[in-house]
């Protein structure tokens, strides 16, 4: 049976200051016994990893493609891995969408991220007008392929699906729309990773909250969330991780 994943995206948000605060009062909790990751700005990450408890894993919310060199701006896997971070997201629909990275960036950063022994959050999702028109599961579809291409280690992946069309828009996902495309997820694994899909993780990313959590993860091909706002406040990001309370 797979575990459950619980992510929380930080996106740009929190200074180091406000990142002690967080791991200070998330240590006095009492958590599920589920697997946990905080994905946080850069500046953040050394703070949390030295102040979380060691059962919360943090990771970087993007990674540069390239090992060392003249690329003002960005970070390398050799940077994260000195700080002992070493999982990071990759192809978040805000990477995609405002920073225009494409698949063939996403695949490079996920092969290097790979090969330097990162575990990497694969994110896939598609557009209102991708839903509209009725491409949505082959759009994702071929969001996987295209990410995961040469990449043979699939243990190394966990992927994360986000309704871009149903984010800010007030369209809803409903958890049966999200078990549809996940399950559409799993499938495009199984086609060519055979067994490995039935271990592989998918998370759903959009708008979880305490409230909805517990329906979401309920669904029998989505196996932990994604969660951006409601990862911010640490109250809000523990009834998450306790989401069976809600049961």
């Amino acid at each position: 049976m797979r575990k459950k994943y619980i992510c929380g995206n930080w996106k740009m948000n929190k200074t180091p200051d406000e990142a002690l605060v967080f791991a200070r009062e998330i240590n006095e909790k009492n958590l599920d016994d589920v697997d946990i990751l905080i994905a946080a700005p850069f500046v953040d990450l050394d703070i949390l990893k030295k102040n979380l408890n060691k059962n919360i894993k943090v990771a970087a919310q993007n990674v540069s493609e390239y090992s060392d060199g003249a690329y003002t701006g960005e970070i390398s896997t050799t940077m994260l891995k000195s700080m002992e971070i070493s999982d990071v997201i990759i192809g978040h629909s805000e990477r995609r969408e405002i920073y225009l990275e494409d698949d063939t960036t996403i695949n490079n950063k996920v092969i290097h991220a790979i090969g330097e022994g990162l575990d990497v959050i694969l994110c896939v999702g598609e557009s209102l007008k991708t839903r509209e028109n009725e491409e949505h599961f082959f759009h994702v579809k071929n969001q996987i392929l295209e990410g995961l291409s040469n990449v043979e280690d699939i243990d190394k992946v966990t992927i994360a699906y986000e309704p871009i069309w149903a984010i800010g828009t007030g369209n809803t996902c409903s958890p049966e729309d999200a078990e549809k495309m996940c399950e559409n997820i799993r499938n495009t694994i199984r086609e060519r990773y055979k067994d490995a899909a039935d271990k592989i993780r998918i998370l759903y990313g959009g708008s979880v909250k305490p409230d909805n959590a517990a329906e979401i993860l309920s669904k029998d091909d989505i196996d932990g969330v994604l969660v951006g706002g409601a990862s911010l406040k640490v109250d809000d990001f523990v009834k998450i991780i306790n989401y069976k309370e809600n049961l």
